[in-house]
């Protein structure tokens, strides 16, 4: 009680005047707790001010502003900002000018954060609970109660309100950024824009201005692997993409040191390091410079900010591989088609059609020695001829693999040339030690002599390759005039598709899909097929993409789905109910403005249930124009049907499209399945089964002609399967016995 009393007569008598407001606001809020003092009284100023001298609040020393009035206080509230506490008086120019000041600095001058501390000198001025009801305010005092104890448990009081708040504030905006930069994972800075979103996240954290902040990732996975600097802020910004022995400083590099060897996070006087990593991605640490002690509460965030990081990196590295896959041909490590696509369409869209060539280059007889010499010989004799080519024709140029022993070079016309190409092929390879000299075939297309984009010249080019591997093998042949008669033989196939589907000779066939866990048909995917008169069936792959260029394909799709959707409900109420019918949809489809008066017409003619039909899009088909299939996609569901992603990893572009796609399943490409068993071919599955879980989305596997595949497929976690291993595609007779065999 006697301590009470004495630091009750300190506040009420001691007389010293207050610094000026200009002296005592200094630069650097975020390093000390402004308090900001409203009063009439210069006692209360003074009193306040000496009470809490030297005094320290969750680490942090104290910074007075001063304001005798309501007119000040908002002044100083439109200068100055980063106030934590606002103590102020209830009675000034008039009975009520604190409580009216409160409403003001909330809804005018939107101070949300800043926590306010009502004194007053006046016991019965205001009630205290009604107050606390009706303002947005943290504590009601009375002046005579503040003694320095109670002042200091106050202030703390508020004080941590604020920091929780601004913390909340600052985590959302490093969030925000990290969300934002995971649609930039696939550009060249999306790993520096995502590790820039955890440096601001973990400043908001903290409450510390993001400088002095450094992220780091060991080059390898060993404890000895350098590390290196992928993102930083403020004094260390010029040490991006530096290793961290270029760290000058001791302090950061013995902690990053110590975090990246212990994969835990360490805590210091001078600082914090936080572990990232995770056993597939490697080693990463997170460096922050703080004089600020981390107590038990703050260190529990940051542990749980350290597991959300981690799992967000982890998908970026999912990302990266995914990517990898996409673009990347790993036998020889050169860009693949997708690639060469996105290269060549970007050309085309920046206007140098006119300077650019492609030419396709193929390997003769190379079938022959990969069977004479061993398929390991063929995989080295491909590396080899792949590093040559890029030695040969280095960038800008794009030297890619599109086919098994077949490349790609493009690039400039002055650059790419019927006799730089031919050049390249005269030394030999060194393969197993031995020189190997090998003829290679070469078809060569200006741009500007094709049309359309990028799949369409490098049809153009293999027109070109096929015709030099028929009259000019181991040469090179240029496109000309004669390059175009022989695609003219595409017009006469598309004239012969278009009686052929009039005279009704096309027909549907049906592949059952089975549940890879029960073994029970759960549904069928139905394949237009195009007879000829010797019997012969033309390929889809031939002739649907002649009817997309031509616009037979919207007819053509109508009629697929109706007969489809015919035989669906013939199924039905033949004794096969619930199962599911997949039916394509192609490009020209999704671009037709009739598409969904389409769909509702033949939903009413056939009367299925739309929850029963799976409309199957290409993955290449859903990439283009996100936004408006996205749309398109929604109203399509919104009719009740199934959609699906077909091909899934031929034709990936971003996975940022996956997240806005309202899709159900997933139907990973059948080269993929082919190949689940060779190499890697089980990670990538596995990859985009692991995606296809992560997203909610059903995964097929298509192409399924094995055991050992539809085996590997089951233990991946795929759920359902396609493919001739199960069954063949069968006519609709061959379809219904084939149902009733296995329902017997």
């Amino acid at each position: 009680m006697a301590d009470d009393r004495k630091d009750e007569e300190l506040m009420q008598f001691l007389d010293e005047a207050p610094a000026s407001k200009a002296a005592l606001y200094t630069p650097g809020g975020n390093s000390v707790w402004r308090i900001l003092i409203t009063d009439d009284e210069k006692d209360v100023h003074t009193a306040t001010t000496f009470a809490l001298r030297n005094t320290r609040i969750l680490g942090r020393p104290i910074e007075f502003l001063h304001a005798n009035s309501a007119r000040e206080t908002i002044e100083i509230l439109k200068s100055q900002k980063d106030i934590a506490v606002i103590m102020l008086d209830v009675v000034m120019e008039t009975p009520n000018a604190g409580l009216d000041l409160v409403a003001v600095i909330r809804e005018e001058l939107k101070v949300t954060d800043s926590r306010i501390i009502l004194r007053t000198g006046q016991p019965n001025q205001a009630p205290e609970i009604e107050v606390i009801r009706d303002y947005d305010i943290n504590d009601y005092k009375l002046k005579s109660e503040l003694t320095q104890s109670k002042l200091y448990a106050a202030l703390t009081t508020a004080v941590r309100s604020y920091k929780q708040i601004r913390m909340i504030e600052a985590g959302k905006k490093g969030l925000d950024l990290i969300v934002r930069s995971s649609a930039e994972l696939m550009s060249k800075n999306g790993l520096n824009a995502f590790a820039q979103g955890v440096i601001v996240h973990l400043s908001g954290l903290l409450s510390v201005p993001p400088e002095g902040l450094i992220c780091v990732r060991r080059t390898d996975f060993r404890n000895d692997g350098q590390p290196e600097i992928i993102a930083a802020a403020g004094q260390y910004c010029a040490l991006i993409d530096k290793p961290l022995s270029d760290l000058s400083e001791e302090t950061p590099r013995s902690l990053i040191t110590r975090c990246l060897d212990s994969k835990q996070n360490v805590f210091d006087v001078s600082g914090l390091a936080l572990y990232l990593g995770s056993s597939a991605r490697g080693d990463m640490s997170c460096f922050v410079s703080s004089d600020t002690q981390v107590d038990e509460v703050d260190q529990a965030l940051l542990e749980l900010f350290c597991t959300n990081i981690s799992i967000s990196a982890d998908n970026l590295a999912l990302v990266e591989q995914l990517r990898n896959y996409a673009y990347v041909d790993e036998q020889v490590g050169l860009p693949n088609r997708n690639a060469l696509i996105q290269a060549i369409d970007e050309e085309i869209a920046q206007g140098r059609r006119d300077q650019s060539v492609l030419a396709l280059v193929n390997i003769d007889n190379f079938a022959e020695m990969n069977a004479s010499l061993s398929q390991r010989y063929g995989d080295q004799l491909l590396k080899a001829v792949g590093d040559h080519l890029r030695s040969s024709f280095s960038a800008p140029s794009i030297v890619a693999r599109i086919g098994g022993d077949t490349f790609a070079i493009f690039g400039h016309e002055l650059v790419v040339t019927t006799e730089s190409v031919a050049a390249a092929f005269n030394t030999a390879f060194t393969v197993e030690g031995d020189a190997q000299l090998i003829s290679v075939t070469s078809g060569c297309v200006p741009l500007r002599e094709a049309e359309g984009n990028a799949i369409s010249v490098i049809k153009d080019a293999n027109i070109v390759l096929k015709a030099a591997k028929i009259s000019n093998r181991g040469g090179v042949l240029q496109f000309d005039r004669y390059s175009l008669e022989q695609a003219k033989g595409r017009l006469d196939l598309l004239k012969n598709l278009r009686v052929a589907f009039d005279q009704e000779q096309l027909f549907l066939m049906y592949q059952p899909k089975i549940d890879i866990q029960t073994g029970n048909t759960i549904g069928v995917e139905a394949l237009v097929r195009w007879p000829l008169p010797n019997g012969d069936l033309v390929s889809p792959g031939v002739f649907i993409p002649l009817a997309e260029q031509s616009g037979l394909i919207i007819r053509l799709g109508e009629w697929i789905l109706r007969t489809a959707l015919t035989e669906l409900r013939n199924l039905n109420e033949n004794g096969w109910p619930g199962l599911e019918m997949g039916v394509n949809l192609s490009v020209a489809q999704l671009q037709h403005p009739a598409l969904m008066d389409m769909l509702k017409t033949v939903l009413s003619d056939t009367g299925v249930d739309p929850s029963s039909v799976d409309l199957e899009i290409t993955e290449s088909i859903a990439m283009r124009d996100m936004a408006h299939k996205s749309q398109l996609i929604s109203e399509i569901k919104a009719l009740g049907f199934k959609v699906s992603v077909d091909d899934f990893g031929t034709g990936f572009s971003s996975l940022n499209y996956l997240q806005k796609m309202p899709v159900d399943c997933l139907k990973i490409d059948q080269t993929f399945v082919h190949a689940v068993n060779e190499g890697n071919g089980r990670d990538i599955v596995e990859l985009i089964v692991t995606l296809g879980r992560k997203l909610n989305m059903r995964v097929i596997a298509e192409g399924v002609e094995t055991e050992a595949q539809a085996n590997t497929v089951s233990e991946l976690g795929c759920d359902e399967v396609q493919g001739y291993f199960f069954a063949h595609p069968l006519t609709r007779e061959q379809l219904h016995d084939w149902l009733a065999k296995r329902s017997h």
